[in-house]
């Protein structure tokens, strides 16, 4: 049996700026055309070819003045109080299949969604081949689905979740969902279910928006990966270890620091431009997917060897009661940051101020303490089409996440988010 495709139940695109999308489209004209010669190619060959497409158009609207409103740490605009957002879940994809021999296929998806600049550009989110001889065994190469963490096989696909996104205290953290490089899954039967172990490695580019509008750009991490699944009947468990590996650079603020000649300001300067930089993540979770049952459970724990790194432990609940066509659900979700922040030893002098506050932020750019309660409804009105309604409710004590505008920054805060989404996969 074929792995499952990265098309699965789907999700997202925006079109508040629809005239503005399409002219900056001319990537994913050329991806239109090719899928509609592969669909003609598909009409007069038979199965060689599969086309396939996935989108969600989302609406959100929050509460919070001051606040931006985010999925990810990768997307480079949020949902402001007041506003009707059309982009922060909308997302459009096309994704083409193609047989090549009987063990072996070919797979290219494109996306379009709000990228960290906070528009819209075509990107090329999958474009591997697949090896399968076997039922056993399954290799791939090129750009791959990172997929490491539960529920996170096709992020960008809403329609293959219960939610209208996965909740952003675990999954928002995760600032690429892809990497270039292989990986390597072999499956066997134990006992009465299916034990799987998956092996990854690659390249990984990801990109982190900030407030201020800037975005950090890294394209020679490197991360190696192992998950170990066991699905019995409606349940899938899964364990998974992983190492982000990030070259050290120079950081603008420690040169800053550096150069003042003050020892605890040099001593930091050189943590913040301390090389290499690593990140260790664990993750175990388990998830059920019955009828009319449907609930997950997942804990994950992420930590950096460098100052200014990711550290935290991230968690969420869902519980969903399928009723015919509708799923009402709820969820929690958490993420507690447990990086301390280090002094510069400046003085307080006016010259210093500005130094001192860079370095503040330079140090928490990634902590993130945050709580999210949700409460929804699922409704698949039609083969392969749903539409969804959620509220969250947001406490806030400090969060890489979620935009804060205000001067001073509020610290403990709250918002309520209010979203509604139309899912489809074909």
């Amino acid at each position: 049996m074929r792995e499952r495709d990265e098309l699965r139940r789907p999700r997202a695109v925006r079109f508040r700026i629809l005239p503005r999308v399409i002219s900056r489209l001319p990537t994913l004209a050329l991806l239109l055309i090719f899928a509609a010669t592969t669909a003609h190619a598909d009409a007069l060959s038979g199965s060689r070819f599969t086309l396939g497409a996935f989108g969600t158009l989302g609406a959100v609207y929050q509460n919070a003045r001051g606040l931006a409103y985010r999925r990810n740490i990768s997307q480079g605009h949020g949902a402001r109080a007041g506003e009707l957002d059309l982009g922060t879940d909308s997302l459009l994809g096309l994704q083409v299949t193609g047989d090549i021999t009987s063990d072996l296929d070919a797979q290219v998806q494109g996306i379009v969604r709000r990228n960290s600049e906070g528009v819209w550009r075509p990107e090329l989110a999958r474009a591997f081949a697949r090896f399968q001889p076997s039922q056993a065994v399954m290799v791939r190469a090129g750009r791959i689905g990172l997929g490491v963490f539960l529920l996170a096989d096709a992020l960008d696909v809403g329609y293959s979740y219960l939610t209208i996104r996965p909740p952003v205290e675990v999954y928002g953290m995760l600032a690429s969902d892809e990497f270039d490089g292989a990986d390597a899954t072999l499956s066997r039967r134990l006992g009465d279910g299916v034990g799987r172990i998956r092996v990854l490695g690659g390249r990984l580019p990801f990109e982190t928006a900030l407030a201020d509008g800037t975005v950090t750009t890294t394209d020679n991490a490197r991360i190696f990966g192992i998950t170990a699944d066991y699905l019995y009947g409606n349940w899938q468990t899964r364990a998974a270890l992983l190492d982000i590996h990030v070259p050290g650079g120079s950081d603008p603020v420690a040169a800053a620091l550096a150069q003042t000649g003050f020892p605890q300001a040099v001593a930091l300067a050189g943590r913040l431009n301390r090389s290499p930089e690593n990140s260790y993540g664990a993750e175990i979770g388990a998830t059920y997917d019955g009828d009319p049952l449907e609930a997950a459970l997942v804990l994950v724990h992420l930590n950096s060897d460098y100052v200014n790194g990711p550290k935290f432990n991230s968690a969420f609940a869902l519980l969903g009661w399928r009723i015919a066509q509708l799923t009402p659900y709820t969820t929690f979700a958490m993420t507690d940051s447990f990086a301390t922040t280090e002094a510069t030893g400046l003085p307080p002098l006016p010259v210093f101020e500005p130094l001192i506050a860079a370095a503040q932020e330079d140090e928490t750019a990634l902590q993130t303490t945050q709580r999210d309660f949700a409460l929804g409804i699922r409704y698949d009105f039609a083969p392969h089409v749903d539409i969804k309604a959620q509220i969250d409710r947001v406490w806030l004590h400090q969060s890489g996440l979620i935009f804060d505008y205000n001067v001073p920054p509020p610290g403990h805060t709250s918002l309520t988010v209010f979203g509604v989404a139309l899912d489809f996969a074909f």
